[in-house]
């Protein structure tokens, strides 16, 4: 059986250098999967990913820390600041843990979203949300409630393939114990969403250490555990064209995803380490 690989661009929508440097790498046949900011100016590009990239899985990209609310802010108040824009995701998970944030409003936000995502682009492929918001404790099952709910066939899978750089899997998790707490902590929920229906990669890639060139690449597929994949994991990216203020500790990691994604080339190669790219309908397959 082929391994298979979904590389997924994340932010789609968030500024023009986002949207040029993802296009540019589903062009070259190694992105799969992207996902949109609908709530951001520059999604206005997006009804055109479907016809120009048939073969692409197109997401929502769910987001409650960035930019404004589909929903006029009166509606949303424990989402955003005076100014109407949302907090940041440090503000919004002190305030989602004291209480402060409305679950209420957070689903009436998701679920405007989606009706914007579908008037924008049709019915999204797959749904994960933006800073990865729908893993703190208590939001995990209502985020999956509202995508099954809503009908999206997929969602990304935050359970962890471990490949350190500099040490083994093992020896990580003793270094970091609240990372294999929580990564324990998301299995779960994710073993139980599956039998609810959800259907969600076996899980994506965490390589802390390695750069992005094609040694580093070969050696975290060599290094992943394939056994454990029975449909496909996911490696997520957030390449950009240029540097912007809005990427916070993005930035250089964004030019450099960008080089690497972008060439064709890549293909062949990732064939040759017995990789297939595929996207999210490949999940059906299995």
């Amino acid at each position: 059986m082929r391994r298979k690989l979904i590389i997924t661009a994340d932010d789609y929508g968030m500024c023009d250098s986002v949207n040029q440097a993802i296009e540019e790498c589903m062009a070259a046949g190694i992105v799969r999967a992207t996902c949109v900011m609908i709530n951001m100016p520059a999604n206005r590009h997006t009804p055109s990913l479907r016809n120009r990239f048939p073969n692409c899985s197109i997401g929502i990209h769910w987001t409650l820390s960035e930019g404004q609310p589909v929903l006029p802010a009166g509606q949303v108040p424990s989402l955003v600041q005076a100014n109407g824009r949302f907090y940041s995701a440090s503000e919004l998970r002190r305030g989602w843990s004291c209480g402060r944030v409305s679950l209420a409003e957070i689903k009436m936000e998701l679920r405007a979203q989606y009706e914007r995502f579908c008037e924008v682009a049709g019915t999204p492929d797959f749904w994960n949300s933006h800073e990865n918001f729908h893993v703190w404790p208590g939001l995990f099952n209502t985020c999956v409630a509202v995508g099954q709910d809503l009908l999206i066939p997929a969602m990304r899978s935050h359970r962890r393939f471990t490949v350190p750089r500099s040490q083994s899997e093992l020896e990580y998790h003793w270094r970091h114990p609240l990372y294999w707490l929580k990564g324990w902590a998301i299995n779960d929920w994710s073993q139980r969403a599956e039998t609810k229906g959800m259907l969600m990669p076996d899980g994506r890639v965490y390589a802390p250490g390695y750069d992005t060139d094609r040694e580093s690449l070969k050696d975290i597929l060599r290094r992943l555990k394939w056994p454990l994949v029975k449909k496909a994991v996911e490696f997520i990216i957030h390449p950009a064209t240029r540097v912007e203020k809005i990427f916070g500790n993005l930035k250089e990691s964004r030019l450099q995803e960008y080089e690497f994604y972008k060439n064709p080339e890549l293909a062949r190669f990732l064939n040759q380490q017995g990789v297939q790219l595929v996207s999210f309908e490949g999940l059906r397959s299995n």
